[in-house]
């Protein structure tokens, strides 16, 4: 797929993603430690997945041992409030969560959704097992001239990307309403500022004419002010503010002479794939024995969901967690027989005793 601009792709997120391919991977944790995971894949717009096994249509290369099964029916899927529809779904057994990212193959740009570090930890305690299941999505790969950490506290990252929503406790709608505001203007400052670095250095590594540098920040300064959108801060955008500072058509020329060549590198700076921002994974995870406690935002019975996206990807890594325990029942049996020997053993003697 073609490659889009990095802010382009996130406020397209952040409104309404035309084109998004959504996943429902659902991973039961049998009580015998054994693993099975099922995969559904849709893609909005376009319908349910078609009966086309040749055309693989998910997050990695399907290698033997997975399953492919075709169902002459729609399976219909409340997907966060909005109806999906499968046809074809991939399923695989495995002895331990940690097989599938092991085992798995993929391709490069797919790695962030297709193999995520998962680990479940078993640990006896006699009358329970508990256990503790882990997965770590990993941050996307790609390169900003300025840090989100210049505009956002690691607070506000998660916020904004994640959901975290434990400082908001304490506020009302209207605080909150604010505290949001602000921090969507500063995402936007970090947008607008990562354009306009990326456009200002495609311009001035190809002069050296004019002393660049000392108009820097007037130009930003100057864009910011005629509320330039942080997607159309561009080469040629940037060309025409500092022709008005420098009272010229130089910039315009130069960028009309080497269009071809600023636009490639121009693309190339401020890009991440339609595949890392278009596409959501409803990761549910189906436990035996009782939950303890976990970071799931919905919990439906015995199954835990995740929504995983780009978005939540952005700046950190997003972490899965669970903490469950499963009662050992032999190990009750156990007990209850060392007690009625106990009794009978002291029962026993007593009447020899007497």
């Amino acid at each position: 797929m073609k490659p889009v601009k990095i802010i382009i792709s996130i406020l397209a997120i952040l409104l309404v993603v035309s084109c998004e391919t959504r996943y429902r991977m659902v991973t039961t944790l049998e009580r015998n430690g054994k693993v099975h995971r099922e995969v559904y894949a849709f893609e909005k717009g376009l319908g349910f997945s078609a009966r086309d096994t040749s055309k693989n249509q998910f997050l990695f290369h399907l290698s033997p041992d997975w399953k492919v099964t075709c169902s002459d029916t729609v399976i219909k899927y409340n997907f966060f409030g909005d109806e999906s529809e499968y046809k074809i779904k991939i399923s695989k057994d495995a002895n331990s969560i940690e097989q599938y990212s092991l085992e798995i193959q993929y391709d490069e740009d797919m790695q962030p959704y297709a193999a995520p570090e998962e680990s479940l930890v078993k640990k006896f305690r006699w009358f329970y097992t508990h256990y503790s299941f882990k997965t770590v999505y990993k941050k996307l790969k790609y390169d900003a001239p300025v840090s989100i950490d210049d505009y956002l506290t690691k607070k506000e990252q998660i916020l904004w990307t994640q959901g975290n929503m434990s400082d908001l406790k304490v506020m009302n709608g209207t605080e909150m309403n604010d505290y949001l505001d602000k921090i969507n203007d500063d995402f936007l400052e970090w947008c607008s500022r990562n354009f306009f670095e990326i456009s200002f250095e495609s311009i001035k590594k190809l002069t050296t004419k004019y002393d660049l540098d000392t108009a820097k920040e007037h130009i930003y300064k100057k864009i910011r002010k005629e509320k330039i959108e942080a997607f159309d801060i561009e080469p040629e955008t940037v060309c025409t503010f500092l022709d008005s500072f420098y009272v010229t058509i130089y910039f315009s020329n130069l960028y009309k002479t080497n269009k071809e060549t600023i636009d490639k590198d121009f693309q190339r700076l401020t890009s991440i794939s339609i595949f890392d921002m278009g596409n959501t994974i409803s990761y549910e995870l189906v436990i035996q024995g009782k939950l303890i406690k976990t970071n799931a935002p919905i919990v439906a019975s015995d199954t835990l969901i995740w929504k995983v996206n780009g978005m939540r990807l952005l700046f950190e890594d997003y972490t899965l967690t669970a903490e469950y325990r499963m009662a050992n029942i032999w190990a009750f049996i156990f007990a209850g027989l060392i007690i009625i020997i106990a009794i009978g053993s002291f029962i026993l003697l007593r009447i020899r005793n007497r």
